[in-house]
């Protein structure tokens, strides 16, 4: 019978003193302000909540389709000619710096003549022919200016306005820019093919 006294006096003051330490720490405020915060199932947060608006995305940035294909180059008397594009790298010719172009769609191609490689051809489409004028101006001052490379030599004889870029060491590589319209082609090949090229270069205007 004492054992039995002495364990409820023992209980009592254990549960005196959890109920006594839940009181001073404000714990059960704690639990429930806890489960105020949690989501509801179903539900979300108030930043989980607040609309992603995409309309911010720039929407200048339109791509200007390319008006060069092998049929261009099978008129000008190329067998079986072939455009493989490539991802542009920066450089016209691979010496003139031209990336800052924000304006324009810029394309490099490799052409070839069944698996006879002929060259490389650049073409710049501007949305207007003042950006296109603009850029040829551009072009061609960034060329002058590589004076240790080569020299400009400014004939004008197809489209509406060209350029030769006469290299110092590849000296039977033809480096030819035009501006046509509202594009700026450049083209570089072997000397061999450029009675064949011509031909690509007459008909380039009408493409426009």
């Amino acid at each position: 019978m004492q054992k039995l006294t002495l364990f409820s006096v023992l209980l009592s003051i254990s549960v005196v003193l959890i109920v006594g330490d839940i009181v001073y720490h404000d714990y059960l405020s704690e639990f429930e302000t806890s489960r105020e915060i949690l989501p509801v199932e179903g539900e979300t947060s108030d930043a989980e909540s607040v609309p992603v608006d995409l309309s911010e995305e720039d929407p200048s940035l339109t791509v200007l389709e390319s008006s060069l294909s092998s049929q261009l180059f099978t008129q000008a008397g190329f067998l079986d000619p072939v455009l493989k594009d490539t991802v542009f790298s920066g450089l016209v010719f691979q010496f003139i710096s031209f990336a800052d172009q924000d304006e324009a769609t810029l394309y490099q191609w490799n052409l070839f003549d069944g698996e006879q490689y002929i060259g490389s051809i650049y073409e710049i489409k501007y949305p207007t022919e003042t950006g296109s004028f603009q850029g040829y101006l551009a072009l061609r001052e960034r060329a002058m200016s590589l004076t240790a490379i080569g020299t400009v030599n400014e004939a004008n004889n197809y489209g509406d306005a060209c350029f030769y870029f006469n290299h110092k060491t590849k000296v039977k590589t033809v480096h030819l820019v035009i501006r046509t319209g509202a594009d700026i082609y450049g083209f570089e090949y072997g000397q061999s093919y450029h009675e064949k090229m011509k031909n690509v270069f007459d008909s380039l205007s009408p493409l426009l």
